[in-house]
């Protein structure tokens, strides 16, 4: 995937202990590789992102396992505690084992 499909969103600046949330938007067509079509199944290659893990300055604070339930451009959402400054990076991973990322800087006042 092009970095252009992965998005993060956090703000610039958080006070020290404060909670904020940090958004995020994969584009991504969770394909789950059966469809209804007039009655009869048609199967296609499945292609999701199977999980989704977030860190915050190396450290993992964040993990969503997916499944093919999951809407196509998946997005999604979670609160950190800011301790220090540094970065928030997102990553995703497919079923075939594909590993994209956004990252984003925060600075902790």
């Amino acid at each position: 995937m092009a970095a252009g499909d992965r998005r993060i969103h956090a703000p610039d600046t958080v006070k020290r202990g404060e909670t904020f949330l940090v958004r995020t938007l994969a584009r991504h067509p969770m394909e789950s590789g059966v469809r209804f079509d007039t009655g009869n199944i048609v199967v296609y290659p499945r292609h999701i992102l199977q999980e989704v893990l977030a860190f915050y300055n190396g450290n993992q604070v964040f993990r969503a396992e997916w499944f093919s339930s999951v809407s196509a451009n998946p997005y999604l959402s979670f609160h950190l505690k800011a301790q220090e400054s540094g970065e928030i990076e997102v990553v995703w991973i497919s079923d075939y084992g594909v590993r994209s990322s956004a990252k984003t800087r925060i600075e902790v006042v």
